[in-house]
């Protein structure tokens, strides 16, 4: 039965994280999962780059000003996406590790908890 409710907890927050980063910084995510491990919350998001920022990652150049705009824009939503781990899991964020991959076009988020 615990399997499920993780299997159910990940589904519920990857279809609401998924529902922020396109509401409040226009991030189209083709697919995410995410997994519930002892007190953390690993949520990985592929496929998030639109054509022109694909574009721009070809290089290098373009790589650290998509890194930079995505780090920024990340940081701006922070508390909204702690906000709904915590409505949907019960739990208390105890901090948020952000991470992003021009050259694949994956973000990461790993939520601690209380």
């Amino acid at each position: 039965m615990a399997i499920k409710l993780k299997q159910d907890v990940g589904a519920a927050i990857c279809k609401k994280l998924i529902m922020i980063l396109k509401e409040q910084i226009g991030e189209q995510v083709e697919t995410a999962t995410a997994e519930v491990v002892d007190d953390a919350i690993i949520v990985r998001f592929k496929g998030i780059l639109p054509p022109a920022e694909r574009m721009m990652a070809k290089n290098e150049d373009g790589m650290e000003l998509i890194k930079e705009l995505k780090g920024k824009l990340i940081e701006k939503i922070k508390p909204l996406l702690e906000q709904a781990i915590n409505e949907l899991t019960g739990a208390e964020v105890a901090d948020i590790h952000s991470s992003f991959n021009p050259e694949t076009g994956e973000r990461v988020e790993i939520f601690t908890l209380n």
